[in-house]
């Protein structure tokens, strides 16, 4: 009981150790002062944001007008480079039109030399005729030429056939080719026009001269070895004139 009660007393006598009391700061204060807080570094980030260009250098008004220049010489080049386009599009198109009519300008020059040189040969053959004062009597033929095509296994044949004599009338027929080929090493005639042809195709009928050519194409896989022209009269398919060419 004793040692009880001097527990009592050391706590709540004399002797009993000292309170401290503090004040303490309402809630609303507390509140406030921690708005005023975030106030001032909400304060203190937005002005090192904004004035950062100071501090590094970099000025956005000036940035802002680079990039504008930028964008205005962007703008400049595309237009350029769109008429730099459709300039070499114009260019390209007046050169193939250019090259297409030198193309059909070569061509119609090689043809009208052809022509001209046919010309010239038929002029020097009916010169000679002229200028011996008498022609054989009967069909001739002369300038026979078989050359290719210009595409595989089509070839041109062309001839002037003329008549000579007294000419009392005028001279009808027929031209026939016929083409020895090779074909496996056996050798074949084709004729043209062949059989089922109708009787017009190839005919002729003239009094002094007449100027003919045609065209025959050969069996795939053969090789052209010699071409035998024939003037066949009509009625009757007499041959009147028969003329070889060797081409190997």
């Amino acid at each position: 009981m004793r040692g009880i009660a001097r527990r009592l007393r050391s706590s709540f006598g004399m002797r009993s150790a000292r309170m401290t009391i503090r004040s303490q700061m309402a809630w609303y204060w507390r509140w406030m002062l921690n708005l005023l807080m975030m106030v001032v570094v909400g304060g203190v980030v937005w002005w090192l944001v904004e004035n950062s260009y100071r501090i590094t250098g970099f000025n956005f008004d000036e940035a802002r007008q680079q990039i504008s220049t930028l964008g205005e010489e962007n703008g400049k080049l595309k237009r350029d480079l769109e008429g730099a386009k459709s300039s070499l599009t114009e260019r390209d198109r007046q050169l193939q039109i250019e090259k297409a009519s030198q193309s059909e300008l070569a061509r119609t020059v090689a043809q009208l030399q052809d022509e001209n040189s046919a010309l010239k040969e038929d002029l020097s053959f009916l010169r000679n005729i002229m200028s011996s004062g008498t022609t054989p009597e009967g069909i001739a033929m002369s300038n026979l030429k078989v050359e290719s095509d210009g595409k595989p296994l089509e070839f041109r044949y062309r001839m002037l056939l003329t008549q000579g004599g007294q000419r009392k009338q005028d001279f009808k027929g027929k031209v026939q080719v016929l083409a020895k080929v090779e074909q496996n090493n056996v050798l074949s005639t084709v004729t043209f026009p062949d059989a089922t042809a109708a009787e017009t195709v190839g005919g002729v009928e003239f009094r002094f001269y007449q100027k003919f050519e045609g065209r025959f194409r050969i069996p795939e896989g053969s090789v052209l070895r010699s071409v035998d022209v024939r003037v066949l009269q009509s009625p009757g398919g007499q041959v009147k004139l028969s003329k070889t060419v060797n081409l190997s």
